[in-house]
């Protein structure tokens, strides 16, 4: 007589996926902090650090703070471009905004100077 088995499913508690838990509470909390996104988390009885929490916030908004530090050489950059900008900040960020809308559109800096070289010989032979 042959012996009879029984299939038995066990069911293990599923992982969450804090990650993408974190990356839930801001999409419904977008102006939130990461500490706020912590005691969320805790409150959903799931245990993360606000550092976490804060990558992740990172990550969504497009970078860190970390990323965006400059060092001294890249602020006298900075000044030089200012001065070609008669010296107004918020005129050189405007001019950085409409420059980067500008590469974006052509697809890369050396399309757009491409364009803008054609265009200044076009500009030249119909002056």
């Amino acid at each position: 007589m042959a012996k009879r088995t029984t299939n038995k499913t066990t069911t293990e508690p599923t992982e969450i996926n804090k990650s993408e838990k974190i990356r839930e509470w801001f999409a419904a909390n977008p102006e939130g902090t990461a500490v706020q996104a912590q005691k969320a988390m805790k409150e959903l009885g799931i245990e993360v650090g606000s550092g976490h929490c804060q990558q992740i916030k990172n990550k969504l908004s497009g970078g860190s703070t970390a990323s965006a530090k400059v060092d001294v050489n890249t602020l006298k950059l900075a000044a030089e471009f200012v001065k070609t900008q008669d010296g107004d900040v918020e005129t050189a960020l405007a001019a950085i905004d409409q420059i980067g809308e500008f590469v974006s559109k052509c697809g890369s800096p050396a399309k757009a100077k491409s364009a803008l070289e054609a265009y200044q010989a076009m500009a030249a032979v119909l002056s």
